[in-house]
């Protein structure tokens, strides 16, 4: 059983978003990726260059499964 506001009346339809509201979320979707990209990019300079080819070019098992639960490729 759903309970409507006052006058009984339910929201219906797409709710608009307002430019400046969808500059905002751009905004911060592009935030979220520069995060992940400059994470991505201290591991890659921390790591040797033998770890960088097991872990790029020739990933192990269990290199894959980090790379899964940490969102990489």
């Amino acid at each position: 059983m759903r309970i409507f506001g006052i006058g009984g009346a339910g929201r219906r339809g797409p709710r608009t978003i307002s430019p400046e509201q969808l500059k905002n979320n751009e905004t911060l979707e592009q935030e979220k990726v520069d995060q992940v990209v400059g994470k991505q990019d201290a591991r890659y300079d921390a790591m040797t260059e033998e770890e960088r080819e097991r872990y790029y070019m020739k990933p192990g098992l269990m290199t894959k499964i980090k790379k899964a639960l940490r969102g990489g490729q």
